[in-house]
């Protein structure tokens, strides 16, 4: 199992808890998605396409989506190989990575997105590229843990044995 599921796995019955008595909106999915079940709106904006939300994806891409607001509040933490990474479209790779994003290393990188909602529009935006030389699945899966507002699951704060089970 990798360690994006299993962190889901692991703060699914806190999250399930939340959802039922305080935030009806708030919630956590592990998904494997398909390099074309994300794409760039013209307003520079990274979206699922049209054929289904996170949950509904089949690919071997690990993604995890938080949400903990009805419009607002909602982010991704996706992981990438340098294999995935040469599938993504050139639009989708420069929106990720910036201009220089085919001289990215070799390796696993994470990309973490928030979500942004306009009048116009609304989708998600490149909070932070996160590779092991700079945090890492630890730094991925504490930003998931900040944005749920769920402290006890950082894994640089060591108040759960979560750290112990991660690969």
């Amino acid at each position: 199992m990798n360690n994006f599921k299993t962190y889901v796995n692991y703060a699914q019955p806190v999250v399930e808890a939340i959802n039922k008595h305080h935030n009806e909106f708030y919630l956590l999915q592990y998904c494997g998605i398909r390099p074309q079940d994300l794409c760039v709106d013209e307003e520079n904006l990274i979206k699922f396409e049209a054929s289904g939300e996170p949950g509904a994806f089949k690919g071997d891409i690990p993604l995890i989506y938080a949400q903990y607001g009805e419009e607002t509040g909602a982010s991704l933490a996706i992981e990438l190989t340098a294999e995935h990474r040469k599938l993504l479209s050139k639009e989708l790779a420069f929106e990720l990575f910036g201009e220089h994003f085919d001289l990215w290393e070799d390796g696993v990188v994470y990309a973490l997105l928030d979500h942004e909602y306009y009048q116009t529009c609304s989708g998600f935006a490149v909070h932070e590229i996160v590779d092991p030389t700079s945090g890492g699945v630890g730094n991925a899966l504490d930003f998931i843990s900040d944005r749920l507002k769920l402290p006890f699951f950082n894994l640089h704060e060591g108040k759960s044995n979560l750290d112990f089970i991660l690969d």
